[in-house]
């Protein structure tokens, strides 16, 4: 028997990175905080909430949608997730030409509204995610969809920032990178006290539809308080209105104490993610591609599973081993398989800290991106409500605030991941299956896994049990 016991707890981390900030949050953050994601990539209101209940059995507390916004049409409006042409691709979600809800990709603002009735019913938050720092790119072509837009902000000059035009290229620039532009799409002024109001009042009716949270899309690159200005802009001021401690034109953000809200910080030059840490949650992306690696090479050992690599703490971290932007965009999580992602997403969710998202992805061929089988609008594959997903749940609510523990009791190839004395979570990603053996804190006793219902014995301390090859195992 090989034992290796590398990791203890995270408790510590959390206490230094604080630095001094604490924050008290209501219970309806908390249960998505302690809970899951489902990130239903792609899918319409209505396919939503026609599985909903399957989403609530599958152990999540909060759903994300897509883009909710009214967003760039393509040559004939087709819902392809990927075409060489211009008829269809999933990021024209990501491309808005207005600030009203309702898309010809996911559906109207009626459809949204009932979606959100139906999430009541099984205690599910609804997680919009919102586009606020670009538009879609002027064209010919957009422009007439963008006209409404233009108008509403007081024209297009003080639509977008003054070096709009220019893109990034010193990424250690904030001045760079809060105002210029990114992947060809121009940058809007986000400090144009019109914009912000008329944002607030999509941000507002959102909520009032029944919206709990929001995902804020490239917020790296909108400025913090403290950032250089804009020529145009007199304060930046777009986080402390949009987070709910600053009013625009006399409006504040509804419900602000109730939404579970983080930004999309991708981790590198001139993040500042500490300081948006302070204000919202944010992504943790270097851990991410940590653990990717860690999974494709099948060696559980070490920091790359263990160790956020992120300034902010822990508690504060939105965590995924695959977001859209890895499966769609360069496709660099694409050729994983479901049973990859299972392992990764489980550690994700077994650990004590951090909020846990599952991407799900379209059906088709596994370890394939964009398969073909459906389109935009169509529920994912089952992986969200594999057994091996719903059982890790099961043990995230049933050990909230253990502290966490780490071994590979047999190779690198295999995981224990203990949480206090209520729960663990065995993986083996070897092609055979493994007798672990092994001192556990689990009380003495004859545990039945609840993923595959694999037995497990402790006595006089020593768990022992057979892993099936290639599986995750939850025991609590």
């Amino acid at each position: 028997m090989r034992l290796r016991k590398f990791f203890i707890t995270v408790a510590a981390i959390a206490s230094i990175n604080f630095m001094g900030f604490t924050q008290t949050e209501s219970e309806q953050v908390r249960h998505v905080a302690d809970g899951s994601i489902l990130h239903c990539w792609c899918w319409s209101f209505n396919t939503i909430k026609d599985n909903m209940s399957k989403i609530a059995e599958a152990g999540f507390t909060a759903l994300q949608t897509s883009p909710i916004n009214t967003c760039f049409i393509g040559e004939y409006g087709e819902l392809n997730y990927w075409s060489d042409d211009l008829t269809g691709r999933w990021y024209y979600h990501y491309q808005p030409t207005d600030w009203k809800i309702g898309n010809y990709q996911l559906g109207t603002r009626d459809e949204f509204a009932a979606m959100c009735e139906e999430a009541k019913k099984f205690n599910i938050t609804v997680i919009v995610d919102v586009v606020p720092n670009h538009t879609t790119q002027l064209t010919k072509y957009s422009r007439d969809q963008l006209q409404n837009l233009i108008d509403a902000v007081g024209g297009e000059d003080q639509l977008y920032h003054e070096n709009d035009s220019k893109n990034v290229t010193n990424w250690n620039s904030r001045n760079e990178l809060t105002t210029y532009r990114i992947g060809g799409c121009p940058d809007v002024n986000t400090e144009n006290p019109k914009f912000q109001s008329y944002f607030m009042d999509f941000m507002n009716d959102a909520i009032d539809l029944g919206a709990g949270g929001f995902r804020f899309d490239t917020a790296k690159h909108i400025g913090l308080p403290g950032d250089p200005l804009d020529p145009k802009s007199k304060e930046n001021d777009f986080w402390p209105i949009f987070t709910g401690s600053k009013s625009i034109d006399g409006k504040m953000l509804h419900n602000a104490e109730n939404l579970f809200e983080y930004g999309e910080v991708l981790q590198g030059s001139g993040d500042r993610i500490n300081d948006y840490a302070k204000i919202m949650r944010v992504t943790s992306s270097t851990y991410g591609g940590d653990l990717r690696l860690a999974v494709r090479l099948a060696n559980l050992s070490g920091p790359r599973v263990y160790d956020y690599k992120n300034p902010a703490a822990p508690d504060r971290l939105v965590t995924w081993i695959e977001s859209h932007d890895t499966y769609a965009n360069k496709g660099e999580s694409a050729k994983f398989t479901n049973f990859q992602l299972r392992v990764g997403y489980s550690i994700l969710a077994a650990r004590k800290y951090g909020t846990p998202l599952f991407f799900n992805r379209p059906q088709g061929e596994e370890a394939t991106q964009f398969p073909g089988k459906t389109k935009i609008g169509s529920m994912g594959n089952n992986e969200f409500f594999n057994p091996e997903i719903v059982a890790v749940h099961g043990l995230r609510k049933a050990c909230l605030g253990e502290d966490e523990n780490f071994l590979n009791p047999y190779s690198n190839s295999t995981l224990v991941l203990e949480r206090g004395t209520k729960g663990t979570l065995l993986v083996n990603m070897e092609e055979k299956a493994v007798m672990f053996k092994y001192e556990s804190q689990m009380p003495d006793g004859v545990y039945v896994d609840k993923a595959h219902g694999a037995k497990f014995t402790v006595k006089d301390g020593i768990l022992s049990g057979r892993v099936p090859k290639q599986s995750v195992c939850v025991i609590y």
